[in-house]
């Protein structure tokens, strides 16, 4: 190797039983930190986001939704997207996660503003025709919605 900076990781432990995923993990971490590289991980797993990742950024077809410390975004979502997928997580004070209404994401036909729109349990008009770029309702942590920053509509 070349001492690379950065090391991608695509879904490192889908579908490993749980010691083979438990020495991957390891293995990057151990990278991580004998090398000094950055270690970016796509996943699906929130679970493996919280314990492995300082940030997380959240993807909706294709864009950053979201994005700040793990714990910060992962305590305190401000998009809609973000606690879609944290209401799914088993959590033993929470008694049903969130229904998304409509039809999963077309990729081919990307809607017009906001992507989540068709979706999303709080979109206004404006969602419909304006795309944000990630917004900063709070240090550090962003959000690209209007109904969790500082342009919100009261």
């Amino acid at each position: 190797m070349l001492n690379p900076r950065v090391l991608i990781a695509d879904e490192p432990v889908s579908s490993l039983d749980a010691s083979v995923r438990g020495e991957i993990l390891s293995l990057l971490l151990s990278l991580r930190d004998e090398l000094g590289l950055t270690v970016l991980v796509v996943t699906h797993d929130l679970g493996l986001a919280w314990n492995i990742s300082d940030r997380v950024s959240v993807m909706y077809l294709g864009r950053i939704v979201e994005s700040g410390a793990t714990a910060e975004v992962l305590t305190n979502p401000q998009h809609p997207y973000t606690k879609a997928l944290l209401s799914v997580v088993p959590d033993i004070s929470r008694t049903q996660p969130t229904v998304l209404a409509g039809e999963p994401p077309d990729s081919a036909r990307i809607p017009k503003g906001c992507r989540f729109h068709p979706r999303c349990p709080v979109a206004m008009d404006e969602c419909r025709t304006t795309a944000l770029p990630i917004l900063q309702p709070a240090s550090g942590h962003l959000a690209a919605c209007l109904r969790h920053s500082p342009f919100e509509q009261q």
